[in-house]
């Protein structure tokens, strides 16, 4: 029967914070979603609390003026600096999580997503492989 190394054993073990640094949670999520949110951003190589922050980002791009985010992704014109950025983040942790965490947070990120299909309009100049949020102007 094959062993894990210690090295990989060590690796599957919860990452350790400093005393008093607290993770940025999603607020009005159970602690079972909470939970699994933790666990994805590991095994998913996700810095702790990535998904909180991505959320933070997303509601912040989609309530920002719509000149300013469009001006932000064409300066930057890299994927990591684009500030839609973040909602490939949750659609990593909507697509992975299970069915009631994945409900709970879909209640936080849809109405953002609306909101966002509101201000935007469909690009069709951009690659069709794109997600549906980099299709929009």
């Amino acid at each position: 029967m094959a062993r894990r190394s210690p090295a990989a054993v060590r690796a599957a073990l919860p990452r350790r914070l400093r005393p008093g640094v607290k993770l940025p949670v999603v607020d009005g999520l159970s602690a079972r979603a909470v939970n699994e949110i933790q666990v994805l951003e590991r095994s998913e190589s996700l810095p702790p609390g990535s998904v909180a922050r991505a959320l933070a980002d997303w509601r912040h791009a989609v309530h920002s003026d719509a000149r300013h985010l469009l001006d932000e992704a064409v300066r930057h014109g890299c994927p990591c600096c684009d500030p839609t950025e973040a909602r490939g983040v949750l659609e990593l942790a909507l697509t992975k999580l299970g069915p009631r965490s994945r409900r709970a947070l879909s209640a936080k990120v849809e109405p953002l997503d609306e909101a966002f299909r509101r201000r935007t309009i469909h690009d069709p100049q951009t690659p069709p492989d794109w997600p549906w949020w980099r299709r929009r102007a």
